[in-house]
């Protein structure tokens, strides 16, 4: 099991939590194995989890009216995942988390995570730190959108993502740069890496 939380205690240590603090934290959380395909959270639930990745991939996606999906996101190993918006105002999540792996995540209640911020200056810190990361990850996605050729946000989920282009089908990733499969499939034909 302690192998599952290995790269948060990393970063818990990075944040200068004490040993007693951790502790408690693991006592407080749990290892889930999810399986590929399976749905972490639907559009519609109450969020009242975070989640860490410890191995796997999973997606973020909407579905519009029609039935489409849109990627806005992928959460692999040591990655939070989760949606933070409806999890911290108590409202309903707006898009789909899905496993595209099977994947062990480290179950974190978010009212743990509450008392941990409101008991240690260090756990806010780290917990500040995790979300002013995604912070930047969302605004850099969102200038990608509307500043970026497809070429170039093809670029940029490449350096975003290194590897996953291996572990993703491609129409997953023409969704999340805002292309269909058909010109994401022209684009690396006629301008191949």
């Amino acid at each position: 099991m302690q192998l599952y939380y290995r790269s948060l205690e990393k970063m818990a240590h990075q944040a200068s939590i004490i040993d007693q603090d951790w502790s408690r934290f693991v006592e407080q959380t749990r290892v889930r194995h999810v399986q590929q395909g399976t749905v972490l959270i639907e559009t519609g639930d109450l969020v009242k989890h975070a989640y860490f990745c410890s191995e796997g991939l999973f997606r973020l996606f909407y579905t519009l009216a029609d039935g489409r999906e849109y990627n806005v996101g992928f959460s692999p190993e040591d990655d939070y995942v989760t949606s933070y918006g409806a999890m911290i105002q108590g409202k309903p999540s707006a898009f789909t988390i899905e496993a595209m792996e099977n994947s062990v995540v480290i179950e974190i209640p978010y009212h743990v995570l509450k008392e941990l911020m409101d008991t240690s200056h260090m756990w806010e810190r780290f917990v500040r730190k995790s979300v002013e990361r995604l912070y930047i990850r969302k605004e850099e996605r969102e200038r990608e959108l509307l500043y970026l050729s497809a070429r170039e946000r093809y670029d940029a989920f490449l350096l975003k993502y290194p590897g996953l282009d291996k572990r993703v089908a491609q129409y997953h990733i023409a969704s999340y740069i805002g292309v269909s499969p058909v010109s994401l499939s022209r684009l690396l034909r006629t301008n191949p890496h």
